[in-house]
């Protein structure tokens, strides 16, 4: 026999081709639509062509989708003769060994997969002069898309070949396929939840937010155009396929024919299938149970409930019908659920000393404290919206120090958060602790941190420059600016003055430098808001940048008022209709849906006679000075301010706020 016919039947490959032609016509007509066409299909064809990062931004998602069906689908097709009693004996009765199927079929798969792949690209890259093409890219674009689909299409086939292997039937290996791809991110997020409702300190949106698309291919190919796919990650997908097919030329030559039609076609995976998803089916219920009632009785009949459910599908599945009650079964349930039940409890039980793990000073090089680490994607590079050369960490001893006293002091409190009053943000602060070791490795932490009781701790960090300069994102006003635009309801007002930007921007940071704790924990309202356009060359992944002028930011108000934009955005009195003002000593009145609701507070408060209205302009001046947030908090003073263009507001006073003027007025 020569190699062509031990590797490479012509015979069946032309059998194949023609009988699953259609799947490599579709796939090219699919991409062809997707990519080339689509290069000439904007919405608005008069404009100019728009320059893209790259060709996945083309087609809003449509490329992905090709990309991740017909691979698989494939797959399915090519091994159907395994999956059936009939072809698979006819198949295997062949003068031919299993390696030799495998590998004709292997190769017609990637003869009606990567011929549309590569006639794609050669469209794309002849259309690119063309007119009429509303997009600018460039020939190394077109390399990269090419070489991006070309190996997602070979990972993808050779991953679905794997799974055809493996089990019986082919809507099984359909089935299966896709969990998988999808079932690191999905035990990720169960994961994170499972985790964060038991361990104090876990960084929940944290680690959402930097694993679960890196670790799935199907979603990351779905978002493929907004996150392209690294050379590194590129390099491990062709280690993968390599090592998916020769894991398939394994396991072919010991799958016995007769397991055509059955669920998994090796007997050993079973105990594995059986355990994955009761595992799944414990996480899934454990955490809808214990979402809302994380009471003994809830959380340990949560989990046991998946258990039941995650069994008894796994044995339907596997014996293809639904009497499954033997003698053997509840013992065997036992057992998976309490090993299973052992590996969900351990890692989130505290016995590994996660919660109370706090590095000690010598071991750290730098430590980052505020909110919005996982915001920037620090970890994530091509999701980063901060300048890639930004390091969030600062290696100053004191500052170290003083993250660490505040960590152990919330280590050693765990002080209880009343999620009934997490909505009132002045009584807690978000804080994302991050430590990087010597050993280049990071410890994160995430905490809802009360002001009462933590205030030497929180103020010891939140008056140090370096926590200022990451809070407020301080770097983000090194960058040229273009225009700063204060905005306050419907008011607003430009500064594109280059020499008045920069002297503005400098007062900003002092400003924000000179803040106190007492004024950063402040709930008094701004009195406009500053968006800072930055140049569009330098960021390409952002046009604005948001801060606030707040009422304590007494040189910024004198720069103001001294280039006159001050009364151009601030709200005055000659604005205000009215203010209907009232003590609100309502707490518990109402119900938990009414209560951030203050026009509930207010008609309570207009049934018992206790609110009065006033259109004194001298009053109404002193509650815009000293005006906050509405927070529903219990014995503040809650104003109603009704506009003159009909528009109303609530804002609150404390009492300390309230002039004798105003004090007389209340009812």
């Amino acid at each position: 026999m020569t190699p062509s016919r031990l590797f490479f039947n012509s015979s069946i490959i032309r059998q194949n081709l023609r009988q699953h032609g259609w799947i490599g016509i579709i796939y090219a007509l699919g991409l062809l639509f997707a990519l080339p066409m689509q290069l000439f299909m904007r919405e608005t064809p008069n404009s100019l062509p728009q320059e893209i990062k790259n060709l996945f931004q083309i087609g809003n998602g449509i490329q992905s989708l090709f990309i991740v069906v017909f691979p698989v689908a494939a797959g399915l097709f090519l091994l159907y003769y395994l999956q059936a009693k009939s072809p698979s004996d006819l198949w295997h009765s062949l003068p031919l060994r299993r390696e030799h199927l495998l590998t004709t079929h292997l190769l017609s798969g990637l003869l009606l997969l990567l011929p549309p792949v590569w006639l794609t690209a050669a469209v794309t890259a002849v259309v690119r002069q063309w007119g009429g093409n509303m997009f600018i890219y460039e020939g190394v674009d077109i390399w990269n898309w090419c070489l991006v689909v070309t190996l997602l299409t070979i990972f993808l086939f050779c991953f679905s070949l794997f799974v055809g292997i493996c089990t019986g039937q082919s809507i099984v290996q359909g089935i299966i396929t896709y969990i998988l791809l999808l079932l690191p991110a999905f035990l990720i997020t169960l994961m994170n939840s499972h985790l964060s409702t038991y361990l104090y300190g876990y960084p929940h949106v944290y680690n959402v937010n930097t694993s679960a698309e890196a670790w799935s291919p199907l979603i990351h190919i779905m978002n493929i155009a907004a996150n392209p796919f690294s050379m590194k990650e590129m390099w491990i997908y062709g280690a993968l396929s390599v090592f998916f097919i020769a894991l398939s030329f394994l396991l072919y030559r010991k799958r016995h024919v007769e397991k055509a039609g059955q669920a998994i076609a090796f007997t050993a995976f079973n105990p594995l299938f059986k355990a994955g998803v009761m595992f799944c089916a414990m996480l899934i219920s454990g955490t809808y149970f214990t979402s809302d009632k994380q009471q003994l009785g809830w959380v340990i009949g949560g989990y046991a409930i998946g258990a039941v459910i995650g069994y008894v599908i796994a044995e339907m599945i596997l014996r293809k019908t639904w009497q499954i009650l033997t003698r053997r079964v509840p013992l065997e349930w036992a057992v998976y659920t309490v090993l299973i039940g052992l590996l969900l409890y351990i890692p989130a039980s505290g016995l590994t000393g996660y919660e109370n793990r706090v590095p000690s000073n010598d071991k750290i090089s730098g430590v980052y404290a505020g909110g919005n680490y996982w915001m920037w994607g620090y970890d994530q590079g091509s999701l980063a919206d901060a300048p890639t050369d930004h390091v969030p960490f600062s290696n100053d001893k004191d500052y170290i120090e003083a993250v660490r006293k505040l960590h152990l002091a919330l280590t050693t409190v765990r002080p209880e958060v009343d999620t009934q009053s997490v909505a009132n943000y002045t009584r807690f602060q978000s804080f994302t602790l991050v430590y990087r070791l010597n050993n280049s490795r990071k410890l994160v932490r995430e905490y809802l941190v009360p002001i009462k009781g933590f205030e030497p701790e929180l103020k010891a960090v939140m008056e140090t420059e370096a926590y200022k300069r990451e809070a407020y994102n301080m770097f983000q006003l090194e960058e040229n600016t273009y225009r700063i635009r204060l905005s306050n309801r419907d008011k607003a007002v430009d500064i594109s003055n280059p020499v008045e930007i920069a002297e503005f921007k400098e007062i900003l940071k002092r400003e924000i430098l000179n803040m106190s704790f007492e004024e950063q924990t402040s709930d008094r309202t701004p009195e406009a808001y500053i968006e800072v356009y930055s140049d569009q060359k330098q960021n390409v992944n952002r046009s604005s940048l948001f801060y606030e002028w707040e009422p304590f930011y007494q040189e910024m108000e004198s720069w103001l008022v001294e280039k006159g934009y001050a009364d151009k955005v601030r709200t005055t009195a000659a604005e205000i209709k009215s203010a209907e003002i009232m003590k609100d000593d309502f707490d518990g009145s109402l119900s938990n849906e009414e209560v951030y609701n203050p026009e509930k507070h207010v008609e309570l408060a207009r049934k018992e006679k206790q609110t009065v209205i006033t259109v004194d302009k001298t009053l109404i001046t002193t509650i815009l000075e000293q005006e906050r947030d509405f927070a529903a908090r219990h014995g503040m003073i809650l104003v109603r301010m009704e506009y003159k263009n009909g528009n109303i507001e609530y804002v609150q006073l404390e009492d300390s706020d309230l002039t004798p003027a105003l004090r007389a007025l209340l009812p």
